[in-house]
């Protein structure tokens, strides 16, 4: 049964794994949508993937990236046992962006 307000079979978010990143590392994007947050959706999907990347032949690194003006994505980096070892500066891709991207990591 879906909750109050909510129809089955509402999409909740989006996640997947990314090479965009080079040899060796596999990215983490993952997209909740706004009814659905604070609920453990993203935590949990990045735990997966991740246990799920680093035991891939050849990949000894997963990551996570997000603008700075979005810390809602850190906080789930960090809870899935993720550690930020980057900030890089770039030119802001939206509205609301900062220009500073965190990088988070996890390896073997």
């Amino acid at each position: 049964m879906a909750p109050s307000g909510e129809a089955a079979g509402d999409l909740s978010g989006s996640c997947g794994l990314m090479t965009r990143m080079g040899a060796g590392t596999l990215e983490i994007g993952y997209w909740i949508h706004s009814g659905q947050t604070r609920r453990g959706y993203a935590t949990g999907a990045v735990r997966a993937l991740t246990s799920v990347a680093l035991t891939l032949p050849g990949v000894d690194r997963v990551a996570i990236r997000h603008d700075a003006a979005n810390p809602a994505s850190g906080a789930v980096a960090a809870k899935a046992g993720f550690t930020e070892v980057e900030r890089v500066h770039r030119e802001p891709e939206a509205p609301g962006d900062t220009g500073v991207e965190v990088i988070w990591e996890r390896r073997h």
